[in-house]
């Protein structure tokens, strides 16, 4: 019998007896290889295992519903049409590819005949539990990702060195898992399946080195073959890593290593998330380029870019200045954190010219801040983005107005005549210097001796300064006067006696109220510079027992679950964003000592360190406080550092993160992570400290 005529026997069979027939072996020939054929739609089947429609899948059992038999046989289930799938594909590619060289169609034809084998030993497998193929539905991922294979090098590359690969994960851990469960016969079938993936692997390896660009390393030759919805991350089972297997078929330490460490999405449509710290200065001037004009901002972008890491999933995209390092993300990785993909801006801080997320569909954009900078660089990727609900960008001159502090100042004395809170508890927009006087008088009058003066567009406690209230210095109209001649206007507010900072954070939708999501405790420095978040399972226990006791007796909860959100969706620009929100507020302490609550003095329409803190939380122990603290070259300097590298080996020599089972999975409960690359950083470390280690 021809090659030709055996493949297409299995290819278009409607019967399981003759697409599992295997001629004897030694008698197949290959004088007449025929023509090269074009992919059908979908190979023969017998009735009963044609392809589900999209979304008709069979639910797979969890590893804990295993010692089942019916759960064994629908996993079986699977990985036996998994095996048809490779045996119709081999099939096709022994028709496709007739000038291939006959060693590699005569390796073809032995894998195959592997593939049908373990076909059958599936389906008598599951007949034991009495399922049958077919019993429950079948997908046909596999041929629709693979069918339009161009050459022979991209079949070995999508099916041996992707789907064959991830079932050295699967296989063992399967294996292994069977033999645990005592369930010895299932655990031998798949050993040898195992054993057998191995060379079926190595034999793809072997023909992909033949063809591939010599120049170009394994892993970015294999990656050059892949479009969606291909990509590495098909060839790892959702099961151990095995490193072993893949060094048995084998590849490289190399490919090893980039491929452990390697993210993509694997069928979610991913989002995209991208770092952009100076959205307020963004704000301010309108345009794109300010970004990278202040030094401080453009060291915090540069150094903090994996900030989206700790908020997005692990299937979607992260826009970085530089790619991290494969050490960072290993010790990362093994923290437990789930990475994502990162994929690198060009020079200019913009997508480069091919990349693959301009033809891909996607699920959301979500910057750090929707400003006059994150805007241009994600419009591009508006028109794959499949929310209805994001129409267009949500950047314009109401969003940018969510950003000053006098929008801020009128909501909070919106709040405080509705709630009944004293007039200290916001601050006073003044458009001149005699305004500013007056304002300063009045404070002056209730016996206030000192006052802030906010600029609209401040950054990071930059905007702020402190004066006297009973008349402006010559330094005080030094930073007013072109402050006012900028802005148009600057926010006087008292100086208070603080006694705690904290942050609400919430989440975004369009036509809907803000979603309270949880509260931080904030540290900043006496120039309202970001020092520390602190998180506790309860968050009053991050407060002094009395001020705890007044968000109690002010009616917090309601405050800022109900009658907060309530207020702030009416405001224009604020229904347009999807994402975060962050509300700043504090605890001080009045003219009589008496502890009161100021309930709102910044509006912060993005992504904060609040909230990065609370999705930390996904790292951490539940039962544990935990602290998020981002530390300056300086500081670092002043604790007896000479580099931000160094203080970074420190705290991996003394105070490693400390993993164990928690009610909630393994999970860090002691110790401190270091949370971007201090071999690269340049200014700025972000460090989570859990336990002891947050003290």
């Amino acid at each position: 019998m021809e090659i030709r005529e055996f493949a297409q026997r299995v290819l278009f069979a409607n019967t399981l007896e003759e697409k599992l027939a295997m001629p004897p072996v030694g008698l197949l020939t290959d004088a007449d290889p025929g023509p090269a054929l074009a992919a059908p739609p979908t190979p023969g089947r017998p009735a009963g295992l044609h392809f589900s429609a999209k979304g008709q899948r069979a639910r797979l059992p969890k590893a804990d519903e295993l010692q089942g038999a019916e759960a064994r046989a629908v996993l079986l289930h699977s990985f036996a049409n998994h095996e048809m799938l490779a045996v119709e594909l081999m099939a096709l590619a022994l028709l496709k590819f007739p000038d291939a060289p006959a060693a590699f169609r005569r390796g073809l034809v032995h894998t195959l005949r592997e593939e049908q084998e373990h076909t059958r030993l599936y389906m008598e497998r599951m007949a034991v539990s009495g399922l049958l193929l077919g019993d429950l539905p079948v997908n046909g991922f596999f041929w629709n990702s693979i069918a339009g294979m161009g050459t022979p090098l991209d079949y070995v590359s999508h099916l041996s060195l992707t789907f064959e690969q991830a079932n050295l994960d699967y296989a063992r851990h399967y294996g292994q898992l069977f033999h645990r469960l005592g369930d010895t016969e299932t655990g031998a079938l798949l050993d040898r399946i195992y054993h057998d993936e191995v060379a079926h692997v190595g034999y793809g390896l072997k023909w992909f080195r033949r063809w591939k660009d010599p120049a170009r390393p394994d892993w970015e030759a294999w990656q050059d073959t892949m479009a969606f919805p291909l990509s590495p991350a098909r060839a790892k089972g959702n099961a151990p890593f095995n490193r072993e297997g893949r060094r048995q078929a084998g590849f490289s330490e190399a490919f090893i290593e980039a491929l452990d460490l390697f993210s993509h999405s694997r069928g979610r449509t991913p989002w995209v998330g991208v770092f952009n710290p100076a959205a307020e200065a963004c704000a301010l001037s309108r345009d794109p380029a300010t970004a990278r004009q202040e030094a401080t901002t453009d060291a915090l972008a540069r150094d903090l870019d994996v900030l989206p890491v700790f908020s997005l999933h692990s299937e979607d995209v992260v826009l970085v200045r530089r790619a991290p390092r494969a050490e960072h993300l290993k010790w990362l990785r093994q923290a437990g954190v789930e990475l994502p993909q990162f994929e690198e801006l060009n020079p200019s801080g913009n997508l480069r010219a091919g990349s693959p997320l301009l033809t891909r569909k996607l699920g959301r954009l979500r910057p750090w801040a929707w400003s006059a900078d994150s805007a241009p660089l994600l419009e591009p990727l508006l028109a794959n983005v499949g929310e209805a609900a994001f129409a267009g960008l949500p950047w314009d001159e109401n969003v940018r107005a969510l950003y000053a502090k006098t929008t801020a100042a009128g909501a909070a004395r919106r709040l405080a005549e509705t709630e009944d809170y004293p007039d200290e508890t916001w601050g006073v927009v003044a458009g001149d210097e005699a305004a500013v006087a007056a304002a300063l008088a009045r404070l002056a009058q209730q016996g206030h001796g000192r006052a802030g003066l906010k600029a609209p567009f401040g950054i990071a406690g930059r905007g702020l300064i402190q004066v006297r209230t009973d008349g402006l210095a010559e330094r005080d109209l030094t930073w007013l006067r072109p402050m006012l001649l900028q802005q148009g206007a600057v926010v006087v507010e008292p100086w208070l006696e603080r006694v705690a900072d904290f942050s609400c954070q919430y989440e975004l939708t369009p036509g809907a109220p803000p979603k309270l999501k949880g509260q931080v405790r904030l540290w900043n420095d006496a120039g309202g510079r970001f020092l520390a978040c602190e998180s506790a399972p309860a968050f009053t226990r991050l407060l002094p027992p009395e001020a705890a006791r007044c968000l109690h007796e002010t009616g917090a909860e309601k405050l800022y679950g109900d009658v907060l959100p309530g207020l702030l969706s009416g405001m224009p620009g604020l229904s347009q964003l999807q994402g975060n929100l962050g509300i700043d507020a504090f605890l001080y302490r009045d003219l009589t000592g008496k502890i009161r609550l100021r309930p709102l003095v910044e509006i912060n329409p993005r992504t904060t360190m609040g909230r990065i803190t609370l999705d930390l939380r996904r790292l951490v122990d539940p039962s544990k406080p935990f602290r998020f603290r981002i530390m300056h070259r300086r500081a670092v300097q002043a604790a007896g550092h000479l580099t931000l590298a160094a203080y970074a080996t420190f705290l991996r020599e003394t105070a490693p993160p400390v993993l164990a089972e928690t009610s909630s999975g393994l999970r860090i409960t002691q110790g401190s992570l270091v949370l971007n690359d201090g071999e690269r950083a340049e200014a700025f470390l972000g460090i989570l400290s859990v336990g002891e280690a947050a003290v």
